[in-house]
């Protein structure tokens, strides 16, 4: 006995629901990425707080290094990056719990869809 198709309502469910959890996981990536960031920032100001005002200082930038004179300016600057980068984690937490709920909700919707179009038994039983 054959099992009958997955209507086409329903599979374009089953594609939306894939596709937000794709997104989910790529947001969560990004989130790992920009806490590394976070942690580099606070470990690269703790160590400018131990070096004194005439150690010579580089900062990377693109491809090249670039020596920095003015301490005070690059540990303003390494802050205001990590604010930045704080309220970035803060708005891709937001968005990953949004699209989290959404997953939930739409798994709640599909999952008995899914065991009706099973039939007894699940795939594969009988005959």
């Amino acid at each position: 006995m054959a099992t009958d198709p997955i209507p086409d309502d329903v599979q374009k469910q089953l594609e939306q629901f894939e596709q937000l959890r794709q997104q989910t996981q790529m947001l969560s990536q990004q989130q790992s990425q920009v806490e590394l960031a976070i942690r580099e920032a606070d470990r690269t100001l703790e160590e400018l707080d131990g070096v004194s005002k005439d150690t010579p200082l580089y900062r990377a930038s693109g491809a090249i290094m670039m020596r920095v004179d003015d301490l005070a300016k690059l540990k303003a600057d390494l802050k205001e990056e990590q604010e930045t980068l704080e309220l970035r984690t803060k708005t891709l937490k937001t968005q990953i719990d949004k699209l989290e709920a959404q997953l939930k909700e739409m798994q709640t919707k599909l999952t008995p869809v899914l065991q009706r179009l099973q039939g007894p038994g699940g795939p594969g039983a009988g005959s």
